[in-house]
């Protein structure tokens, strides 16, 4: 069974998932910023993943964008939907499925895989073991994931207690609505060395360089890439991240998210 990924990925997580989903099913994974902003190719596949990180108990936005330019030569046989999340993803998925049937697609499977905390502007950091613990119990989901694409298992993780209901509903609502105001909460130290890491790695271009220093735009989905990748540590966002430690995926280099 062909198939494509389509992957969006800040500290590397998903897209660690992704890339190594990829290589058990003999398929391709594929940026979404990097799709969207090229000449979007025609996808002739029979199977069709995301893979995609919960924000705030919903998807990134940028999601949408894909959904309704994505180019098929057919429309896949087969449709799935990974969520990576640091303690539990509420409604995501659900929503995420509503808004594919929305565009046309049948979504056959769709469940998560907790991966390690990387949201430090509200999250403090895992240990060292944690982050080891989940990214070896990762590798496990990932092998039972893939033997279920492979069989084309029909399968959605449904979350339907009222607090899941509350955190999409209300939550991600006042999360979206909150990202337009989140640049002025970013700021680089004098110690900022002008490598444009921060810039390369986010992966929707809204970060530009001004007078040497990082400035951030209104698009921001607190992926947290440009905080995370810094390799002067010199990126903050509010004083809360400070004194805590940075987080990329192990499993993935730098030059893997440029």
């Amino acid at each position: 069974m062909n198939t494509t990924i389509f992957y969006y990925s800040g500290t590397g997580n998903s897209l660690s998932v992704a890339k190594n989903l990829a290589n058990k099913l003999d398929g391709q994974y594929v940026n979404i910023s990097k799709y969207l902003n090229a000449n979007s190719q025609v996808i002739t596949s029979d199977a069709v993943g995301f893979v995609f990180p919960c924000y705030a108990y919903s998807y990134p936005k940028v999601l949408n964008t894909l959904i309704k330019k994505i180019k098929f030569s057919s429309m896949p046989r087969y449709v799935f939907a990974i969520i990576t999340y640091g303690s539990t993803f509420g409604r995501t998925g659900m929503k995420f499925i509503k808004q594919l049937k929305k565009n046309g697609f049948k979504t056959d499977y769709m469940t998560g895989i907790l991966m390690p905390e990387n949201y430090i502007a509200i999250f403090r950091p895992d240990s060292a073991s944690v982050i080891d613990t989940k990214l070896a119990n990762a590798k496990v989901r990932i092998e039972q994931i893939s033997d279920d694409i492979k069989n084309q298992v029909q399968y959605i993780e449904r979350h339907s207690k009222p607090l899941d209901y509350i955190k999409t509903s209300i939550v991600s609502t006042i999360f979206n609505g909150f990202l337009h105001f989140s640049h002025i909460f970013f700021k680089a130290k004098k110690s900022c060395s002008s490598c444009e890491i921060c810039v390369k790695v986010c992966p929707v271009d809204n970060i530009v360089m001004k007078n040497g220093k990082p400035k951030w735009g209104r698009h921001c989905t607190q992926c947290m890439a440009c905080l995370n990748w810094c390799p002067k540590k010199c990126i903050d966002y509010t004083p809360i991240t400070k004194k805590r430690s940075r987080y990329t995926n192990p499993d993935i280099e730098l030059k893997e998210l440029i």
